[in-house]
């Protein structure tokens, strides 16, 4: 479904924003984890977009993505409680979508 493509790409773009956004404490090692596992997610959901071929591996990788972005704040000790949660809950709505994509 391209509606599903859709918000795997504005979660991947929302990684990328919230690596500038919702890091106050400026941790380098949490910003490049969201710059490129949002880079990953966003190239895969426009390329679904684009692509007439069901390909469930893309949607795997974007789900391994998510997932490691909602564990990335609990990694890093210098990251703020709510940019965890925040990381956490967009991390897991990121996996719910991609796996059912996939599917």
């Amino acid at each position: 479904m391209a509606w599903r493509n859709v918000l795997s790409a504005l979660l991947g773009a929302w990684f990328v924003v919230a690596a500038f956004v919702v890091n106050p404490a400026h941790s380098m090692r949490y910003q490049w984890t969201l710059l490129v596992l949002g880079g990953l997610t966003l190239i895969g959901g426009l390329w679904a977009l684009g692509d007439a071929h069901k390909r469930p591996w893309r949607h795997w990788i974007m789900a391994l993505c998510g997932l490691e972005v909602a564990l990335a704040g609990w990694r890093y000790a210098s990251v703020t409680v709510s940019t965890v949660w925040i990381g956490t809950i967009s991390g897991l709505l990121a996996v719910v979508v991609a796996i059912w994509q996939a599917l």
